[in-house]
């Protein structure tokens, strides 16, 4: 990887995370006074998540600096060939932007389980990697199911069911319709 998008890599993820940590999180994640038992608040798990990717971000930024210093051998080239050399990885990075779009939209309306096992399995297929079909296939079924029984049953925090599987589909037709 060369020295520019190394650090505008480690910009880019300082920046996000950092929008997310103090700002998007203290607005609209909502922490009532008083917590009973030994329940973590609800803005713990996205602080956390926060907090890792400035680290991260941050570290890249500071390992950026030291490839910046050398001399580079490399040619300017233009944006254009750029683009033409890198089109498969910007076309998987445009696919993976719509799939978060979709995994967001479709969360509430069939639960958290198959969105997750639908965004894992669509992100092990764009890694290309098929080596171990083995291990995607497991983690991609088992990791969403071991998560939601790990909430669910130990720290009692409710996932999203979903309108399409939570039994009662009623008003869920309305209720489709305002999300769109």
């Amino acid at each position: 990887m060369n020295q520019n998008r190394d650090f505008y890599a480690g910009l880019v993820a300082t920046v996000f995370f950092a929008i997310v940590l103090f700002v998007l999180i203290p607005i609209y994640v909502k922490v009532p006074s008083f917590i009973p038992g030994f329940a973590p608040p609800p803005d713990m798990w996205p602080r956390v998540v926060g907090v890792i990717g400035l680290v991260m971000g941050i570290l890249a930024l500071v390992l950026a600096f030291p490839k910046s210093r050398k001399a580079s051998g490399e040619q300017v080239t233009s944006l254009g060939f750029y683009v033409n050399r890198n089109k498969v990885f910007i076309t998987r990075f445009a696919l993976l932007l719509v799939l978060f779009v979709a995994f967001v939209y479709g969360l509430p309306v069939i639960g958290f389980v198959p969105a997750t096992v639908l965004l894992l399995g669509i992100l092990f297929l764009m890694t290309g990697n098929f080596g171990n079909k083995f291990w995607m296939i497991g983690l991609t079924i088992i990791f969403p199911v071991l998560l939601y029984l790990l909430f669910t049953e130990v720290t009692h925090t409710p996932f999203p069911e979903g309108m399409l599987f939570s039994g009662s589909l009623s008003g869920s037709l309305s209720d489709l319709v305002t999300l769109i």
